[in-house]
């Protein structure tokens, strides 16, 4: 469709315009080829769309002798379509006795889903058009001109007739749909994760060696890392022990890193708690995730003192990765900005180094207190009038005096949310100070008419 009539068809502002990208359309076809490795282990991107003048969107996968682990072809059929629907995509799948002919009923046929027997094959293909024998468009052209526009039309012809008048690619493709000739595929094949190992003569618990030995081995996947030209984000270390089970340490990364000396500081503490037994046989190391790294250039002859962007952006990745694998990942938090009015709202804690969510949220220009209580206190105050302003605070047991009061400043309510939960409803806040020095914010809950401290000036 011409983008002006997609325009004039429909609202202007849900036309979306995007450059098409053949190389990251590959990309993404390959990535799922290896996603659907769960159904074959021979699955190859389709190739043969670009010989027939189309872009590569297919897959195809040898299924001989997957189909009984799945209970059929049919609920092999059934659970691609379920899993590719879940990703988002729109899918149409066949399975026959050649790539030929499965290719031809997955996009030529009336169905979503189809299942040819080796005995149909030629009355499935019969009223197919000649596109799904998988020519060019010149050749289709050519028969067309001659009044051939069905598989069906073209198996009534001489078959000598044929290479000479429409080149011998046609009769290759007949051949191959109909079984007569071999096709063979290129599956994709998954490039095994970075593994190094080290066996030792004999069991050892000195605990200097297998350190040195792990430094080694740092070194060894550091290289298989720079010559793949990524970096890990997860890395495994298994130490197996005469006596025990194997005892595995694991490091994760929020940046992909192949620096052996950050690896190692990542490492050496859990290391040194490791319970090493009678003493420790083997070790290997696994990158269980990589990521890409951009090369970048490391020094150049006129460095400033001041640590580039890109420097200081590692420097502080390498941080949150120490404390993160000492403390746990769970425990090292930022925060980020959430699309509500409401101050315990108006925030999320996430993991630090994780992407924030693209939230369009407005920073209020009010002041706000400098902790937040996650359960506010209650409070009893005395107002000069009910709605305030504040005259005499009591909090944890002291009742203090305010020397200062300034407010209301009215929160309402979300009105998209349900009204049940009492943090939802409408509030008066004031910003009191008290005469001991302290500068507290104080809420009235309108419709309970309670009130209660919600946060305070450190």
């Amino acid at each position: 469709m011409e983008l002006a009539r997609a325009r004039a068809l429909f609202d202007p502002d849900r036309v979306r315009l995007e450059q098409h990208d053949p190389a990251r359309d590959r990309t993404a076809l390959r990535r799922l080829a290896v996603w659907a490795q769960r159904f074959s282990p021979v699955v190859a991107v389709d190739d043969t769309s670009s010989e027939g003048d189309m872009s590569p969107d297919g897959l195809l996968l040898d299924l001989s002798g997957c189909a009984p682990t799945w209970g059929g072809e049919g609920r092999l059929v059934e659970a691609a379509m379920k899993h590719l629907q879940r990703l988002g995509f729109n899918a149409r799948i066949a399975t026959g006795p050649t790539f030929g002919c499965a290719w031809a009923i997955a996009r030529f046929g009336d169905r979503n889903a189809s299942i040819v027997e080796i005995d149909d094959v030629r009355t499935a293909l019969a009223p197919m058009p000649i596109a799904a024998l998988r020519v060019d468009s010149k050749t289709i052209e050519q028969l067309a001109h001659v009044g051939i526009e069905r598989v069906s039309q073209l198996l009534d012809m001489p078959r000598a007739t044929l290479p000479s008048r429409f080149g011998e690619t046609l009769l290759l493709r007949l051949d191959q749909a109909l079984g007569h000739a071999i096709e063979t595929i290129e599956p994709i094949r998954p490039v095994p994760p970075p593994r190094v190992e080290r066996v030792f003569d004999g069991p050892t618990d000195r605990i200097e060696a297998i350190e040195h030995t792990v430094r080694e081995l740092l070194e060894q996947i550091t290289h298989e890392f720079a010559r793949r030209g990524c970096g890990a984000r997860c890395l495994d270390i298994e130490l197996l022990r005469s006596d025990l089970g194997p005892e595995r340490l694991s490091v994760t990364l929020g940046l992909p890193s192949r620096s052996p000396k950050h690896l190692w500081q990542l490492i050496r503490p859990k290391l040194e708690r490791a319970h090493l037994g009678f003493g420790v046989e083997a070790i290997r190391m696994e990158a269980r995730a990589v990521a890409p790294i951009r090369h970048e250039q490391a020094e150049h002859a006129h460095a400033s003192q001041e640590a580039s962007p890109s420097e200081a952006d590692r420097a502080w990745a390498e941080l949150l990765d120490t404390l993160g694998n000492q403390l746990g990942a769970d425990r090292v938090l930022h925060a980020e900005l959430r699309a509500s009015h409401l101050p315990e709202r108006a925030f999320r804690m996430g993991r630090a180094g994780e992407a924030p969510e693209r939230v369009q949220a407005g920073v209020t220009q009010g002041d706000r207190p400098t902790v937040l209580f996650e359960h506010p206190d209650p409070v009893d105050v005395i107002a000069l009038t009910p709605d305030g302003p504040v005259h005499r605070v009591r909090w944890r047991g002291e009742d203090l005096a305010v020397s200062a009061c300034t407010g209301p400043e009215r929160i309402g309510s979300e009105w998209w949310r349900s009204q049940e939960d009492g943090s939802d409803r409408s509030r008066d806040y004031f910003m009191v100070d008290v005469e001991d020095g302290r500068r507290i914010w104080i809420a009235r809950s309108i419709q309970r008419e309670r009130w209660y401290v919600h946060g305070i000036w450190a």
